[in-house]
């Protein structure tokens, strides 16, 4: 599945449309880890597959186990094995993983002067304030960039 944890549990009772069962954490996982995952699946019997969101399953991670509630439109039957996941994993260069809490980001960078290239320059044996200007300019502006690629991913604010 691709996940970022997955578990398996049968059901002891008919969960309805809109209803909600409760998963555990699975070992190792907690809330802190799994809050605003998106990207989960859930298989009933094996069979059908359900992704989380509308028409599926969605998921409220409380601070001692999950909240799973049915948006598949049908009734899951007592006995029903079901096979859950939460969260995408990237490490297969797929997915999305928001992080469980999203982290304040830094202050972009300004250097008032130089000007700013993709190369740091050696400032060489004698001192050269416009080859040190640039070069500050250029890490800044370069940090910069990472800064807004972090923010627009939604991993700072």
């Amino acid at each position: 599945m691709g996940a970022l944890t997955v578990t398996k549990l049968t059901l002891a009772s008919a969960v309805a449309n809109n209803s909600t069962f409760t998963v555990p954490y699975p070992a190792g996982m907690t809330q802190a880890r799994l809050i605003g995952a998106t990207g989960g699946r859930m298989i009933v019997d094996n069979d059908v597959a359900y992704a989380q969101g509308a028409g599926g399953f969605t998921a409220v991670f409380g601070a001692s186990n999950i909240t799973v509630t049915n948006t598949t439109g049908l009734t899951l039957a007592a006995g029903s094995a079901i096979l859950i996941s939460f969260g995408q994993d990237t490490r297969a260069g797929s997915g999305v993983y928001n992080p469980p809490v999203m982290q304040a980001g830094p202050v972009a960078l300004t250097a008032a002067t130089g000007t700013a290239s993709d190369t740091i320059a050696d400032v060489t044996g004698t001192f050269s304030q416009s080859i040190l200007n640039n070069n500050f300019k250029s890490l800044s502006e370069k940090l910069n960039a990472v800064i807004a690629a972090l923010e627009n991913a939604g991993l700072t604010n």
